[in-house]
This record gives C-alpha cells, structure tokens and sequence, in this order.
C-alpha cells in the first residue's frame, strides 16, 4: 500500500521514514518537478530482487507532477512501494489522495510565549521581533502562536499567515515574512 505522510517537520519525518522502511530510494525537493518525476519512474521500473520504498519528498507539489506520478501510484511495480512527505494532505490532489493511505507523523513542538500586545502593535514591537534571532523550526511556531492571538482576522490576514507557513518551508527571510504578517496585524486591526 502507498502512503501519503503529512508532518509538522518534515525533516524529523524523513529521519523516521529512513530508519523504518528498509531499502528506500529518496527524492526529494521543496517543489515537485516533472524532471524528478521522471527520476522516480526510472527507479521504480528498475528491477530488483529486494523490496523498495521510493520516499517523495516535497513541500509543493505542482499538478502537472502529481499528474504525471498517477498512473505509477495506480500501478505500481512489484516489489515497489511508494510513500509521499508533505506538510499537508491539502497539498495533495484527489486523485493521489484516494490512491494512498494518509498517515500523521506530527512532532511535539515547543512553546512560544509571544508577549505582544497583537491588538496595538507599535513600530517599536514590531522592530523588537524583527531583531530576535529565530531559528526556521521557531519561527513556524511563532507564526502558529501569534495567529492564536489575533482577535478578528479578515480573510486576506489569514491568507497572509497561510502564505507566511510556505514561505518559511522555502526558507525565505525570517524579517521579510515577519514584517508582512505583523504588518498586516496592523492593518487588520486599522492601526495603519
């Protein structure tokens, strides 16, 4: 049976996935393209006596590449399993969802305590986040915790911290998408 695993750290994840399957082939990306696509169908059609497992590794997975792996997840090879890691089912088309079995592997993450006042944020508040030094793996958390605090989102502050959580998978810059959603706090709240 295929799988599909979604996790909060995918890096953790693969870790697990390496030590429990054995013989697995990884390929893995932030973005699944047509190219890797091929990759992984040469792979799966070299034969083999062993079982193996071919781990995908992507944090997005563009269509016309979940397209092109259909017909392979619908038919596989023998001796050939396939398992996909992503940060989220919604990341997935119908398609491939009903054709592999969707697992949860979550981590326990730490804490942030976020002492800001999210309702009045001044240039002040939003400088002194700006110069705090956080790591990739915090700083999805402390996006996380400060949507927890905004009373009365609008749709497009919401938008921004869904855009924010892919941002930091492709490890764009920690200020940059920091300022964009405390920013937009501001705005939301109409202290702009």
């Amino acid at each position: 049976m295929n799988i599909a695993y979604i996790s909060n750290d995918i890096e953790k994840a693969k870790e697990n996935i390496l030590n429990e399957y054995p013989n697995v082939f990884l390929f893995e990306d932030t973005e699944l393209k047509l190219p890797m696509v091929k990759e992984i169908k040469e792979e799966a059609y070299t034969t083999t006596k062993q079982n193996k497992t071919i781990l995908i590794k992507a944090i997005n997975l563009r269509i016309e590449s979940q397209n092109a792996l259909l017909k392979l997840l619908e038919e596989s090879p023998d001796k050939v399993q396939f398992i996909i890691l992503t940060t989220s089912k919604y990341a997935l088309l119908d398609t491939i969802r009903s054709r592999v079995e969707i697992k949860k592997l979550n981590f326990e993450t730490k804490k942030i305590d976020i002492t800001l006042n999210t309702d009045r944020l001044t240039t002040k508040d939003i400088y002194e986040v700006l110069k705090k030094d956080i790591s990739k793996a915090e700083l999805k958390i402390y996006i996380q915790e400060l949507l927890k605090k905004i009373k009365n989102p609008n749709e497009r502050l919401l938008n921004n911290f869904e855009l924010a959580i892919k941002l930091v998978d492709l490890n764009s810059d920690k200020q940059a998408l920091l300022s964009l959603l405390l920013l937009s706090i501001r705005e939301n709240n109409g202290n702009i």
